[in-house]
C-alpha cells in the first residue's frame, strides 16, 4: 500500500510540473519585439512605452497603430514657414500630419523651418518623422505626462494651417490651441506613425 501511495504522489508531482511548464510556454499573449530589440508587453502597446525610436504617444482602437513621439523636442523655437506664404491645404485630423509635412516641404523647399526639421530627423534607424497635425499634437498634449520632456512655457507648432499666413499651435501648460503668424518661433516635437 505504501508503494502505491508513493507512486501516485510521484506521478501527481510529475504531471503537475509538466502541466505548469506547458502552460508557461503557451502563455504568450501577443508580446514580441519592437524592432529595436526591446520586448513589447504581452498585453499590447501602451502610451508612454519606449518603442521604435521614441515614446508611444497614442494607440488607436485596434491597439496596433498609433503615434510615436520623439523623446525630446527638436527645437526650442523655430518658425513654421521658410519665408514664403503658401496655402498648402493641410488637414487637422489624426493621420494627416505625415501628408501635411510632405506637402509643406514640397512647397517650401530647403531651409530651417518646423516641417523640414521633422522631415529630416533620423533617430536610430527611423527616418519617417513628421510635424504632427493639430489633432495629433493634441494627443501629445493629452498624454504629455506619460510621454514626458515637454516644456510648458511656450507653444508647439502643428503642421495644420488655418490661413496662408497662420498655422495652429498648442500650449502644453493648459492645452489651449490657437492659430498664429507662421513667422513666429515655437517649439517642435516630431512624431512618426506605426
Amino acid at each position: 500500500m505504501k508503494k502505491n501511495s508513493l507512486f501516485l504522489i510521484q506521478a501527481f508531482i510529475a504531471l503537475s510540473l509538466a502541466f505548469a511548464v506547458g502552460c508557461s510556454k503557451n502563455d504568450d499573449k501577443g508580446g514580441g519585439n519592437d524592432g529595436d530589440g526591446n520586448e513589447t508587453p504581452s498585453g499590447g502597446l501602451l502610451v508612454g512605452q519606449s518603442y521604435q525610436g521614441g515614446i508611444i504617444a497614442y494607440v488607436d482602437g485596434t491597439g496596433k497603430h498609433g503615434l510615436i513621439a520623439a523623446p525630446t523636442d527638436q527645437s526650442p523655437g523655430i518658425q513654421w514657414y521658410n519665408g514664403s506664404y503658401f496655402l498648402v491645404t493641410t488637414g487637422t485630423e489624426i493621420g494627416s500630419g505625415k501628408n501635411n509635412t510632405d506637402r509643406i516641404v514640397q512647397m517650401q523647399g530647403d531651409g530651417a523651418y518646423a516641417a523640414k526639421l521633422c522631415h529630416d530627423l533620423v533617430i536610430g534607424s527611423y527616418n519617417d518623422w513628421f510635424l504632427p497635425s493639430k489633432d495629433e499634437l493634441n494627443m501629445l498634449y493629452q498624454n504629455r505626462l506619460e510621454i514626458g520632456g515637454f516644456n510648458y512655457s511656450g507653444p508647439y507648432w502643428s503642421s495644420s494651417e488655418n490661413y496662408s499666413n497662420y498655422a495652429w499651435y498648442q500650449y502644453f501648460y493648459l492645452g489651449s490651441q490657437n492659430d498664429y503668424y507662421k513667422g513666429s518661433t515655437y517649439r517642435v516635437r516630431a512624431v512618426r506613425a506605426f
